[in-house]
């Protein structure tokens, strides 16, 4: 059963009492509400069980806000006993499994455990617009912000894309909007639902966090299991699953398609143009040519985020010049240079086999892919079988490397007719090298690992920069020759 952790706790409450934050993983989220607790006259422990060596960057933040002296810092393998021994409130960071020992035993001592997230959800006087899914969350996320933001009200992008959320609560109103990325990790605990809950898909992620599938499923329903009858749900037609969240939920359902008309919602119709609908009434809102993203995914992340606009009285004119104008995400299907006629991208967010899937196909022209990673407890059969249809050949680096050479050998077997070659890379640079001496004119080269980055670096982000930074000298090396 999940453990919901929403304790009825006012700002006043936290004053001069002791307050321990359980992990720094997420740097910029923990020292914001660090320095938010202590605003409030809190006593601050932050607790991680890294060493303080593999904590540069949260340490970094912490000092950047100014708050690096002003806590006590319990750091190491065996923090969690010293962090635990007294506090009055315990704060669970997103990736923290709720069922830790950590936590555990702050439960066994009735010690109130709470989140950012929620905690925010309880104080936030404005509406909030919650945006979740396995893939395309931080694109539409990205969109709505900008969409509502051409209306009177004053918009706030917060959440999983960015840092902390509730040191904002100060400077908020009723007439503001929020709008917030929430990942699975800040939503498995959450008792509150937004006002308008969006979900982008529902695909496979983070076994190795939520353990099974079904836990995983559970965890994003948060997100409309508490809706009442004055709130929307914008859901994913085409995704069954995520369909199935909203059963039971009592909120008004909106929906959107690549090939299905909604009653109420927006869709892709047979003429490839993104329309609204309500009833009988429809708004053209452009043609799928028209947005500069590739990928079908991204048409659907532009119908979703249309909806919200959309629920708020954006009008569809303004809801266009936002879609056509945006130019995408770094690290999200970045076209980064064309050396030789072929054009490398960087996908390095595809951090699973399901984005990674419709990467291959994004841009109509053959690619060779550079994968692996962290698999995450990922199935790459169905990764393998993509591969062998669509790709002109896979560079293959990182601790993933054999269940995914596995996985596209299993596929190759199937057929025999489609054997693109796959080699092995010990670094990014390597692999980019391998892949530019595969590719032909008319090519992509696709870095979309369909896996995490930390077996050789700090991020997906840190992963694309690397990426980036190969192409650019191979294209120095090719401009000087």
């Amino acid at each position: 059963m999940t453990l919901l952790f929403d304790p009825e706790v006012d700002p006043e409450d936290l004053r001069e009492r002791r307050v321990t934050i359980v992990g720094m993983g997420k740097a910029r989220t923990a020292a914001g509400l660090g320095k938010w607790l202590l605003d409030q006259g809190a006593l601050v422990t932050m607790s991680d069980r890294k060493p303080r060596e593999e904590l540069a960057e949260g340490l970094e933040r912490l000092r950047e806000a100014g708050i690096l002296d002003r806590v006590d810092l319990v750091l190491g393998p065996s923090s969690d006993d010293a962090a635990l021994a007294d506090p009055d409130f315990v704060f669970l960071m997103p990736g923290i499994r709720p069922r830790s020992a950590t936590i555990l035993r702050a439960r066994e001592r009735d010690v109130p455990i709470l989140t950012e997230i929620a905690l925010f959800f309880r104080l936030c006087p404005a509406r909030i617009v919650g945006i979740t899914g396995t893939k395309g969350k931080s694109t539409t996320t990205t969109l709505v912000g900008r969409i509502l933001s051409t209306g009177r009200r004053r918009v706030l992008v917060r959440g999983n894309i960015g840092s902390s959320v509730i040191d904002e609560l100060p400077g908020l109103t009723r007439d503001d909007l929020v709008v917030l990325e929430l990942s699975s990790f800040q939503l498995e605990t959450l008792a509150r639902s937004p006002h308008v809950a969006v979900v982008t898909n529902v695909l496979e992620d983070h076994l190795d966090h939520h353990g099974t599938h079904d836990a995983y499923v559970a965890a994003k329903t948060n997100i409309v299991r508490w809706q009442g009858s004055h709130d929307v749900a914008v859901l994913n037609l085409d995704d069954p699953t995520a369909m199935s969240m909203h059963e039971g939920a009592a909120s008004v359902l909106r929906t959107f398609s690549l090939s299905l008309r909604p009653k109420r919602g927006a869709y892709l119709d047979a003429r490839e143009r993104l329309v609204l609908t309500e009833g009988e009434r429809e708004s053209v809102l452009c043609s799928a040519g028209d947005l500069r993203v590739p990928g079908r995914h991204n048409v659907a992340n532009a119908l979703a985020a249309a909806i919200v606009g959309d629920v708020f009285g954006i009008p569809p004119e303004a809801t266009r010049e936002v879609l056509v104008s945006f130019e995408g995400l770094p690290h999200r299907l970045e076209a980064v240079a064309e050396v030789g006629g072929v054009l490398y991208v960087n996908d390095s967010q595809g951090t699973t086999p399901y984005a990674t899937i419709p990467a291959l196909s994004a841009y109509g022209r053959p690619p060779v892919v550079i994968l692996g990673g962290v698999s995450k407890d990922a199935d790459f059969a169905e990764l393998g079988r993509a591969v062998v249809a669509r790709a002109r050949g896979a560079v293959l680096i990182g601790q993933a490397a054999d269940e995914i050479a596995a996985a596209i050998a299993a596929a190759r077997r199937r057929a025999p007719e489609a054997a693109p070659p796959v080699v092995r890379a010990p670094d990014l640079p390597t692999a980019v090298e391998r892949a530019r001496e595969m590719a032909r004119s008319g090519d992509v080269v696709l870095l979309s690992p369909a896996c995490a980055s930390f077996d050789m670096f700090s991020s997906y982000e840190e992963r694309g920069d690397r990426f980036r930074d190969a192409v650019r000298a191979l294209a120095k090396g090719v401009a000087a020759r």
